[in-house]
């Protein structure tokens, strides 16, 4: 076989040579009740916007998720959609009683839950919530922490209320004595809440009791600023110490529904990232103080905890007084997909169950039947001489002097580390730069697809990874309607289009993202474009570059970028990377996102890292000085 080294180039491309080792499979014919039922199943991939029993249903127990079910303080760290929100929805007790009632053995957490006495109240601190603490003109720091304490103390109150139905229907049986305790717990509330004036017996009624003091309360601000006059009299029950009204509801709520004294009480707080570092000193007070049955666990993104300090002077503790979560899942392992591998297992679990549960069919479709094979990321078998000779041309073609050598020897005299070492490595990045040199003016590629490249991209974000599906799904529901026979897997040059698509958007949308957004969008635009440039302008080897490298440093701009980009899931921290400090120095490896591979004619592996200032300086970034014009375009 011949190993004459050539550059690719005009007169190569006439050349009878593969894309790919594995022809996909014959598509069979896609029912249009299908179609409408994989369109409807990913909609929705936010998980505010699911009602509980479809959260419940969706919701694929990661392997360290009953670690959460504790009596410990955990912080729990994740991108944006990777989902943090689902997981602290999913730890209140309306939630877990109804986990509870599924029969599959991945809801055993939630009955070994109910069996301990475990109770989650679920708290959402969301932007609605922080904009109206930064939208008053407070006349002090004093002020400011006052009023969110009495918004937060009056928003985990309400929470609870549908924590008090979960709890009657669970632990009273008969129907007489739930309609008792409600009555009861509701008119001694109220009667509180209100400071005597308003006694309720439902809790319809009690949820409105709150909406109504919140109204007041803020209606008085704003007349009172509007006339320029203090609020020193301003006062009701909820200007009481943080999260002193629930402590005593929880008692009243114990007392009538005769919950155990040993259960343990969770307050899981949601977006705490939105806060700023005076609301986290707070919470971190009482995660320094905690004590009895009485736990926090708190959601926020990477390098968004915003400080350790206290106001009792001693700082909080990792391992101590908390500790840190990693809701982020890691995506697929880099040197070829496993059957075993986590995510994959999650993302073709959460296929299944939205399927299932919008058609309740046993034999419903599979992300692999839908996606087929991926030909850029699977391990290829290469038996056959003519499949050798395949193989070793592509490598003749694109791969540097020590490879060829290299591949040679060990064809020769030692073939299991030939496999591992030249035919596993070499083969994706192999099909896609003879794919990336076929590729003439504005044809498609059709290499990006299958059911491990579309997992991969999404990163072990489940929202990115809902928003993938969904855009596959809409174009099928567009050649349903179009009339024209929708078969699957799904066509390779749709998905592919599909991919690119949605890493476009997505670095697009970054602009837009406070507090960073320009500066990020710039500094992964030239990241990707040095990327893009090194692996198609050299000769292979089985490295190229796919990821950074920051250090301590590097200077204030780098680094809130870095940071910026882990909490919107562009980069990926590496698995040696201890990134949940509050406050230190972002340094290490981070990954290019394998979303942005389709963007920029990458292949979706991990592999070396290049310090990111040189990166910038290759590619003309101003690092010291940033205009606001953009200085690359894809």
């Amino acid at each position: 076989m011949s190993m004459e080294r050539s550059k690719p180039g005009r007169k190569d491309r006439g050349r009878e040579r593969p894309s790919s080792f594995q022809a996909r499979p014959v598509n069979r014919a896609f029912a249009t009740e299908d179609v409408a039922i994989v369109s409807k199943a990913f909609e929705v991939d936010n998980a505010k916007q699911l009602s509980v029993e479809k959260t419940v249903r969706y919701f694929v127990p990661p392997k360290n998720f009953a670690n959460l079910l504790t009596g410990k303080n955990h912080i729990l760290l994740g991108s944006r959609g990777s989902g943090k929100t689902t997981w602290v929805r999913m730890l209140a007790h309306d939630h877990i009683v109804l986990a509870a009632q599924q029969p599959e053995h991945a809801y055993d957490y939630a009955r070994d839950a109910l069996s301990r006495g475990v109770i989650g109240i679920y708290v959402p601190t969301n932007i609605g919530l922080v904009g109206s603490l930064k939208n008053k003109p407070w006349q002090d720091d004093l002020g400011a922490e006052l009023f969110f304490q009495w918004r937060l103390n009056l928003h985990s109150c309400a929470a609870l209320i549908p924590i008090i139905r979960s709890c009657i229907d669970h632990y009273l049986e008969k129907q007489l004595d739930r309609q008792i305790a409600e009555l009861e717990v509701c008119a001694e509330l109220s009667k509180i809440w209100s400071r005597g004036s308003d006694v309720v017996t439902t809790l319809d009624s009690l949820r409105m009791l709150l909406a109504r003091v919140e109204m007041i309360r803020i209606d008085s601000i704003a007349r009172r600023r509007a006339k320029q006059e203090g609020l020193e009299d301003l006062n009701d029950y909820f200007d009481s110490e943080l999260f002193l009204p629930i402590r005593y509801a929880i008692q009243v709520l114990s007392l009538h529904i005769g919950i155990p004294a040993d259960a343990l009480w969770m307050i899981c707080i949601d977006e705490a990232e939105y806060l700023t570092t005076a609301h986290h000193r707070i919470l971190n007070t009482h995660l320094r103080t905690a004590a009895g049955n009485l736990v926090f666990k708190i959601a926020t993104m990477p390098f968004a905890h915003h400080t350790l300090e206290t106001n009792v002077g001693d700082p909080v503790r990792n391992g101590h007084d908390f500790e840190y979560v990693y809701v982020d899942q890691m995506p697929i392992d880099s040197r070829g997909v496993q059957d075993d591998s986590d995510f994959l297992q999650f993302a073709r679990e959460v296929f299944r169950r939205r399927i299932r549960l919008n058609t309740q069919e046993q034999n419903s479709l599979t992300l692999n039947q839908l996606l087929g094979p991926s030909p850029l990321v699977e391990e290829k078998s290469v038996e056959s001489p003519s499949e050798m000779v395949r193989f070793m041309d592509l490598l003749a073609l694109y791969a540097n002097e020590p490879t060829i050598v290299r591949a040679q020897r060990l064809l020769t005299n030692d073939r299991n580390r030939f496999r591992n070492e030249i035919l596993r490595k070499m083969h994706g990045g192999l099909i896609l730069r003879d794919a990336l040199a076929k590729k003439i003016g504005n044809a498609k590629l059709r290499v990006y697809c299958g059911e491990a490249m579309i997992v991969r991209c999404a990163d072990g974000n489940a929202r990115r990874l809902m928003r993938l599906l969904n855009a596959l799904s809409k174009n099928l529901v567009a050649s349903s309607n179009a009339g024209l026979p929708t078969r699957y897997p799904l066509d390779a040059g749709v998905q592919n289009e599909v991919l690119e698509s949605i890493a476009r958007d997505t670095l697009s949308r970054v602009q837009s993202e406070p507090p960073h957004g320009i500066r990020t969008y710039k500094y992964m635009t030239a990241i990707g474009t040095f990327m893009q440039r090194t692996f198609a302008s050299r000769r292979l080897g089985s490295d190229f570059i796919s990821s950074i490298e920051i250090r301590a440093d590097d200077g204030s701009d780098l680094q809130d970028f870095v940071k910026q980009a882990v909490q919107l899931s562009l980069l990926t921290p590496a698995r040696t990377n201890n990134h949940n400090g509050a406050n230190g120095p972002c340094e290490g490896v981070f990954h290019l996102a394998f979303l942005f591979a389709p963007l920029f004619g990458l292949l979706p592996r991990r592999n070396k890292a290049q310090r990111l200032p040189l990166i910038l300086a290759q590619v003309s970034v101003n690092v010291g000085r940033l205009r606001e014009q953009t200085v690359l375009e894809i």
